[in-house]
Parts: C-alpha cells; sequence; structure tokens
C-alpha cells in the first residue's frame, strides 16, 4: 500500500476531486491527501474540499503563475483577477 498526495492547482466546487478521490480509493492506498493551491469560495460546493489549502479566493476567473486565459498571462509571477475587458481584449 502507498500513500497519494493529489496535488491541484484550483478547486472550485469539488466535483471533479470527488470523482477523482472515488477512483483513487478503488486501488486501496494507505492513505490519500489533497493539496490544493488556490481553493476558491463558492457557494453550494458540493463535491471534496483539500485536506491542505494554499489560499482561499472569491470565485472569480485568475490568471498568472502558470494558469492562463487563451494562452495568455501564465508567465506573469503573481496570480491576479482577469476583468471583463481583458476577457474580451484577448478572447478568440
Amino acid at each position: 500500500m502507498k500513500n497519494v498526495l493529489i496535488v491541484e492547482a484550483i478547486v472550485d466546487t469539488g466535483k471533479t476531486m470527488k470523482a477523482l478521490l472515488k477512483h483513487v480509493e478503488t486501488v486501496r492506498p494507505k492513505m490519500v491527501k489533497v493539496a490544493g493551491l488556490l481553493v476558491k469560495r463558492v457557494e453550494n460546493a458540493v463535491g471534496s474540499l483539500p485536506d491542505y489549502v494554499g489560499f482561499e479566493i472569491p470565485n472569480r476567473f485568475v490568471v498568472g503563475y502558470a494558469l492562463d486565459y487563451n494562452e495568455y498571462f501564465r508567465d506573469l509571477n503573481h496570480i491576479c483577477v482577469i476583468s471583463e475587458s481583458g476577457k474580451m481584449k484577448y478572447k478568440i
């Protein structure tokens, strides 16, 4: 049996994580823990929340630090919210 650590960049509702955890449990690991760099404050979150949280953020679209919008902004050295006008400017 092995220990499993799942690391996720952004956790929204937790639904994807809930499905992944269900799948991981089928291989009967010794322990499963989840770490989320960013966890959005989402109303009615129905999934699994991480055991370890880097930062809790508002439910907004964020970019930077490898997170992109249509291939833009991933090279920023910080994480920030992209405005609606920014989304319009860089939409494809």
